[in-house]
């Protein structure tokens, strides 16, 4: 079959479209024949050797950590799954799915119901994480505002959708007018250019000095601290990724600060719900009951083939992607 891999970790220079063995099942895995793959910034740790999760290694490694697709064949051990099903997988391992084929444990998958068109799914892990950062994560604040940093990626226009459907005010920024442009069209309250406008001023002045109760952040960083200042009392800034690197703040010294505020942290990860796979298919359940109702649409960038996983890469790193880059064989 055909696949996407890396020998060394690095650029998109290293990404190589190649013929490799088609997988086989064993125990609880599942082979699934791919029709749409993501790509997303988990790719983008695990071919930069950046993904704490990775278990596989080099040469010959395949990545790719989201697809969909039909059911082929099932191990001995699978339960719930079988031949004919069509399914999203999210593969805990963070490799396997940039190619024809995958193989992924039956606990990464999901069954997709087949009232919905594989499109209508497409970067359904950013759907899921989306709905896990509102529904689950962002439980106990207020919740009458939010903002988002960087918002014009998978998760980004996707929380954006879910924030509005829930009645809640959305302030968004992006790092091009275009971005900009995109996150109005969704509907966005507020939005603003944060590489030519002062994201203080911007968050505090929309909220009159308020702030806001839920703030998303994955870059981190050096300005972590900084945007905690924008986080209303008893309000919440969730960590989704590390974009910008540690933050290199002293732990107690931000609990003092922010105490008097009663603010939070939370840093977050999709592989909270690996052991809790009841609450992950329930949370499944309503996305799917959300895209039905036409409450939330993927925004779908580019789809590009296979044999463009490369470019998909380089698209990926250029900061250009708005909403989701999928890829098919």
């Amino acid at each position: 079959m055909k696949a996407a891999i890396i020998n060394e970790f690095g650029g998109p220079e290293q990404v190589i479209y190649t013929d490799v063995p088609k997988p086989k099942t064993k125990g609880d895995e599942i082979l699934v024949k791919n029709v749409l793959i993501g790509v997303g910034k988990p790719d983008y740790l695990v071919r930069s050797g950046n993904d704490p999760y990775l278990k596989d290694s080099l040469p010959g490694l395949i990545i790719g950590n989201e697809s969909a697709g039909i059911v082929e064949e099932v191990g001995p051990d699978v339960k719930n799954i079988k031949p004919g099903d069509h399914v999203a997988v999210l593969n805990g391992t963070g490799c396997g799915s940039h190619a024809e084929y995958s193989c992924a444990a039956e606990h990464f998958a999901i069954r997709l119901p087949e009232d919905l068109e594989f499109k209508s799914v497409a970067g359904i892990l950013n759907l899921q994480v989306a709905y896990a950062l509102l529904y689950d994560v962002g439980r106990g604040t207020d919740e009458k505002s939010l903002y988002i940093f960087g918002a014009a990626g998978g998760i980004g226009t996707t929380l954006v959708q879910m924030a509005l459907d829930k009645g809640l005010q959305v302030i968004c920024s992006a790092s091009t007018d275009e971005k900009c442009e995109a996150l109005r069209k969704l509907g966005a309250q507020k939005v603003f250019n944060y590489t030519k406008e002062d994201e203080k001023e911007q968050v505090l002045g929309f909220t009159g000095g308020r702030g806001v109760d839920l703030l998303y952040d994955q870059a981190a960083g050096p300005k972590l601290q900084d945007r905690m200042g924008l986080v209303a009392d008893f309000g919440k800034l969730i960590l989704y990724n590390w974009l910008d690197g540690d933050p290199g703040l002293d732990e107690l010294d931000t609990i003092i600060q922010n105490a008097p505020h009663a603010r939070s942290i939370c840093s977050f990860s999709f592989h909270a719900y690996d052991d809790k796979e009841e609450r992950r298919l329930s949370n499944a359940d309503k996305v799917f009951q959300m895209i039905r109702e036409g409450r939330v649409k993927p925004v779908v960038y580019k789809d590009l083939s296979l044999s463009e996983a490369r470019k998909a890469h380089e698209l990926l790193d250029s900061g250009k992607v708005i909403g989701k880059l999928v890829m098919h064989p």
